[in-house]
């Protein structure tokens, strides 16, 4: 699917706003196939764009939440290996149906992960999805799942051409993976390795409070 990542490692906690500001802005001026690893501040969750906040409310009441600019499900964060890739337009990566680049990329992934979970990682077949569960207990069809139980989901976003893929993995060898070993097992070579860019902190910061951190944003569905 790509042959070379650039690498940008957390080199500061962030909260769930910032997070997704991040990746927004990210989007918008990535000319490289890029792997960017979260760090948390605190435990947040975060719920799809097509969800109700008030679900997520209701599952874990005392937890900050924010509306993903991605899909998917209600995932917890903190204790997992949260990350996204990002495509520029006109990347073959890209260009991929979004149902075949999941299917592609999980299976990529299933066999990145084989070494660093210690095995038993395979793609999920059902297409069943609960409507208002935690998309971790959910799992859908191109899922991973590990022993019977679905520890890494991703959701997708696209605009002019780039895509953004969002992706949590939950199970307690997440910490102990190097990003470093994740990526390279992805693609086989890393570009640059890097922190998050200096010059998109300010306008992430501003795009958080303008819509992220909104009661528009995360209350509209």
């Amino acid at each position: 699917m790509f042959q070379e990542l650039d690498l940008i490692l957390p080199d500061m906690p962030l909260d769930g706003p910032m997070q997704m500001a991040l990746d927004e802005i990210l989007l918008e001026r990535v000319i490289r196939p890029t792997f960017r690893i979260y760090r948390w501040s605190a435990p947040w969750v975060t719920f799809g764009y097509f969800q109700n906040e008030e679900a997520a409310r209701r599952r874990w009441p005392h937890l900050p939440r924010v509306r993903r600019w991605s899909g998917g499900g209600m995932v917890l964060h903190g204790e997992d290996l949260t990350f996204s890739l990002l495509f520029p337009a006109g990347e073959p990566a890209a260009r991929i149906p979004a149902a075949e680049f999941y299917r592609r990329l999980h299976a990529l992934m299933a066999e990145a992960l084989l070494p660093l979970l210690g095995g038993g990682v395979a793609l999920a077949g059902s297409d069943e999805v609960r409507s208002g569960e935690a998309c971790f207990s959910s799992p859908s069809r191109d899922d991973l799942i590990l022993h019977g139980k679905k520890v890494l989901g991703g959701a997708q976003r696209r605009r002019g051409g780039a895509l953004l893929y969002q992706g949590s993995l939950q199970d307690p060898s997440a910490e102990r993976i190097d990003p470093r070993d994740f990526a390279r097992a992805l693609c086989g070579r890393i570009g640059s390795v890097s922190g998050i860019p200096r010059e998109i902190v300010p306008v992430s910061a501003e795009l958080a409070g303008e819509k992220y951190r909104t009661v528009a944003w995360n209350g509209r569905r």
